[in-house]
């Protein structure tokens, strides 16, 4: 009996420290002075600091990822929500498993266990239809935006418009926003499928006056090529009786999105994931990349490294 009251004690003792180790050490603040950032995240664990090109796993999707010799990221959770507290002033996505950092870009990837997504409805895929959502969307978040004295959205248009990859079994797509301020942002997408989920990654690129989003979008597409499923957990490795997910691919990409919860609600917290990013130009992220811009040539060449890993 005595026994048990200890362990109990003990039980209590080490789950007020978990709590207090995961949660209350997080600073909940957006940091903007440059250097006070920097060296801020300096502290976090970012791996690969010998600057070595290898493959990491990705644990809990059973995959593995490519990271450059000039890459360097973080796969703690905790490190990864103070980064983007710090950063956008926000909680990280409770399902991003690394976060990738580069010479001018930001990459973070999610993994979503869903289950098997079905490809039958890629057809009802309609990028003028999607375009046309999202602007009515941009436009309902217009008034909240000015309510708040934040530049809002003007116009959206595709980059790359959303394509499926059969051969990797994924779907890209990029588009541009024009703010109010004139500034323009970029969101690239990846959504990489898996037998038991799927992963999204989402780019964040320091913006330049003469940069080719053209460019940026095909590096960010080109980072499927760095991503492996485990065997057995690759989407061609489905069987009958296997996990199906609720939606299909159409679903998925409309998901990714966030525009057909939007339609129907017209809530600005019903956003796609990383809506935080939309949130702030980039010519404000930049200071809070890597300390330089974007790259065309590195980026290129990172591309053609990721390419020559295509399976």
């Amino acid at each position: 009996m005595e026994i048990s009251k200890y362990v109990k004690k003990i039980s209590i003792i080490i789950f007020f420290l978990f709590i207090q180790t995961n949660v209350f050490s997080i600073e909940k603040q957006r940091i903007t002075d440059n250097d006070q950032w920097s060296e801020k995240i300096s502290t976090l664990n970012w791996k690969n600091r010998d600057q070595l090109e290898h493959t990491t796993a990705i644990k809990k999707a059973n995959a593995n990822v490519l990271i450059l010799d000039e890459e360097i990221y973080l796969d703690n959770f905790k490190d990864i929500n103070q980064y983007n507290w710090w950063s956008f002033g926000h909680e990280a996505e409770q399902d991003t498993v690394k976060l990738i950092k580069g010479e001018g870009y930001t990459i973070y990837l999610d993994y979503v266990d869903d289950g098997y997504i079905n490809l039958d409805d890629w057809s009802n895929v309609n990028p003028k239809d999607l375009l046309k959502q999202m602007r009515e969307t941009a436009k309902i978040n217009a008034e909240y935006l000015k309510s708040r004295n934040l530049d809002y959205v003007n116009q959206i248009d595709w980059i790359y418009e959303p394509t499926l990859n059969k051969e990797n079994k994924s779907v890209s797509y990029s588009y541009k926003v024009t703010w109010s301020s004139g500034l323009p942002t970029m969101e690239s997408k990846n959504l990489i499928l898996g037998k038991k989920g799927h992963l999204e990654t989402a780019f964040v690129v320091s913006y330049n006056k003469d940069m080719d989003l053209k460019l940026q979008s095909d590096f960010s597409k080109d980072f499927v090529n760095g991503v492996t499923f485990e065997d057995g957990f690759k989407h061609s490795d489905y069987k009958a009786g296997d996990k199906i997910a609720a939606a299909g691919i159409g679903g998925l990409v409309a998901g990714s999105l966030g525009v057909k919860a939007l339609a129907k609600t017209g809530i600005l917290v019903k956003l796609a994931k990383f809506w935080w990013i939309l949130l702030a130009p980039l010519a404000f992220l930049g200071k809070f990349l890597s300390g330089k811009e974007s790259s065309a040539s590195t980026n290129e060449k990172s591309s053609i490294r990721r390419r020559k890993r295509k399976k």
